[in-house]
């Protein structure tokens, strides 16, 4: 019987520093060979695009990207992708599987999708990892079910950002989680910096979950992909400034001053940071409350300098914006 292939998902709201765990696993796991499942909630997807840019050398190696974009992979919508997914895994036999759930992403019918589709003869979960971004924990948790439930799913709790927070605020994110999720043994730590050491441990130490996901098509948020230019950098961080409290994530890639850059929110702000240019696409994926869809749309047309398009997830093209003169 062929040995099966261990599974180490990554859940974590929107923004908590996913990708950048990813990275470190990657760091600490390169001796071997890995596979990367990277689900992006965007249409176009960007973290896969991000794990080339940090570790140039990925696919030398022999580690395997396989990326699947425009919602969660446990909601029905993307089911036969996310099977593909796995499939192709099945057949590269990779020493280890990262699976990064997007930040929307309910995993909580993980081992049921595993085990409906005979997937887990070949695979097994390792350990479930969800990350907590302290910044926006407490005003979330209590609107949003799939934080929660990505709490309750975790084998481990890590809480990222430890550097950008207070004692008081740390602690009520502790009580809060320890409370949803008793079992699970919790970490602080800020850029993805953890003790990972449990995961080179014998055996698997996973809570089994067979729960219906709360991931369905009808739950999805609005996925804007926003295309253009603008003036300068400054015209640019208005925008991101006015657009920030009507809007749950934003991050992709845009041009300033003929140089490529990676725009994303942090929690208390944007950062915007240069990036190598090839193979990139250029736009910005936001992801928002339904009603604010067209607030979002049309703050960016009356910030961009020339013709752009926005486009809304699976729902198609919203419109082609004209210059403002």
């Amino acid at each position: 019987m062929r040995k099966k292939i261990d599974i180490v998902l990554l859940a974590g709201f929107l923004g908590a520093g996913k990708t950048t765990v990813l990275n470190e696993l990657i760091l600490q796991f390169h001796d071997i060979k890995l596979g990367m499942l990277v689900n992006d909630f965007g249409e176009v997807p960007v973290d896969g695009t991000l794990l080339k840019n940090d570790n140039p050398e990925i696919l030398d190696k022999g580690h395997k990207i396989y990326e699947i974009g425009n919602g969660s992979i446990f909601c029905s919508c993307l089911k036969v992708p996310f099977l593909s997914g796995l499939q192709y895994f099945e057949k590269e036999r990779p020493d280890l599987l990262f699976l990064e759930a997007s930040g929307l992403s309910d995993p909580s019918s993980m081992d049921k999708i595993l085990k409906e589709h005979h997937l887990d003869e070949a695979f097994q979960i390792r350990k479930t990892l969800t990350l907590i971004d302290p910044l926006n924990y407490g005003k979330l948790v209590h609107v949003l079910n799939v934080i929660g439930r990505q709490v309750e799913s975790a084998d481990v709790l890590l809480i990222n950002k430890e550097d950008m927070v207070s004692s008081e605020e740390m602690n009520s994110v502790k009580d809060n989680i320890t409370a949803l999720n008793p079992d699970a043994p919790v970490q602080t730590g800020s850029f993805g910096r953890f003790d990972y050491s449990f995961l080179k441990e014998k055996g698997c130490g996973h809570q089994i979950f067979e729960r219906e996901s709360c991931n369905t098509p009808d739950s999805r948020p609005a996925s804007l992909f926003l295309e253009g230019s603008v003036q300068d950098r400054s015209c640019l961080m208005e925008f991101l400034e006015t657009v920030e409290g009507d809007i749950y994530r934003l991050k992709g890639f845009f041009e300033l001053e003929e140089k490529m850059h990676y725009v994303s929110d942090t929690g208390r702000g944007f950062s915007i940071t240069p990036v190598e240019k090839s193979g990139i696409k250029p736009g910005l994926t936001v992801l928002c409350p339904g009603e604010n869809s067209k607030k979002v749309w049309d703050l960016w047309k009356n910030y961009r300098s020339d013709t752009f398009s926005v486009f809304q997830g699976n729902r198609g093209f919203l419109g082609q914006l004209s210059a403002i003169k």
